[in-house]
């Protein structure tokens, strides 16, 4: 039953995107402003729009985050404070812009206000981004909703991303993390009470399987503590996963000695 219930919810989204592309084409203006635009114009943005985003270029090579670095000391991109003391189970996290007020706009309106049909130009970044890193991997993954979550928003904004990923590079999405429980927002948190409420919060189904040995790319819309990946990271590697690399749309920087 939930398989055909599953189904027919793929078929009702697979329509959901064809009528979106129709009224919503690429290049006839802003995604963020609404202004008209060159057809020519990258991601469907304005050039004033696009010059407010903040493109991570060199971000600690484990965690992604940018490093804003304020002090007159040279600062050892290997040493990132944000890193410093914690355990990360998966292989290197990456994230393509820097999460502040202007940008937050976009994850915020496709979240939110179910603006769906950004999740193809968030993904047209993301995707760039991988292939600039040179990230190899044999299946995409999603940090997956609560059923109680999925059914108020109406839609899983990383598996929207993941499916666009899946097409721009012909490798499969992988649905097989289940979230359990409803987790409390974890930003607000300590270490240890994120901790707390993660555990056991995620298992694998049947496809776990397939993830022995493989690369794999966790993707998700933002990066904020990391918890939620990491923890999610874990039970991967418990199940054979080799390599994971955590794909995330924005990420907050690092300030280092501010």
């Amino acid at each position: 039953m939930n398989s055909h219930l599953k189904k027919l919810n793929d078929i009702n989204e697979y329509m959901t995107d064809i009528f979106l592309d129709l009224i919503y084409p690429d290049n006839i203006s802003c995604i963020i402003c609404n202004k008209p635009i060159n057809k020519n114009n990258t991601y469907s943005m304005c050039k004033d729009c696009f010059n407010e985003l903040h493109f991570i270029l060199d971000g600690c090579i484990k965690c992604g985050k940018p490093i804003i670095n304020c002090s007159l000391e040279e600062y050892d991109i290997d040493e990132c404070s944000y890193c410093s003391g914690k355990e990360f189970h998966f292989d290197k996290a990456i994230s393509c812009i820097e999460y502040n007020d202007f940008s937050k706009k976009i994850v915020f309106g496709f979240k939110y206000s179910n603006k769906t049909y950004m999740s193809r130009y968030i993904a047209s970044i993301m995707k760039e981004k991988l292939i600039l890193d040179g990230i190899n991997f044999d299946y995409i993954l999603f940090v997956p909703l609560h059923k109680s979550r999925l059914k108020k928003r109406g839609f899983n904004q990383a598996y929207k991303i993941a499916k666009y990923l899946s097409k721009e590079f012909n490798i499969p999405v992988l649905d097989c993390i289940v979230r359990k429980g409803n987790t409390k927002r974890l930003y607000k948190l300590r270490k240890k009470e994120r901790k707390n409420e993660l555990r056991d919060a995620f298992v694998l189904n049947k496809n776990k399987i397939y993830l022995k040995d493989k690369n794999i790319i966790l993707v998700d819309d933002i990066f904020t503590t990391g918890a939620t990946v990491n923890e999610i990271s874990r039970i991967l590697k418990l199940e054979g996963a080799n390599l994971i690399t955590v794909s995330t749309f924005l990420t907050g920087a690092n300030t280092f000695s501010c």
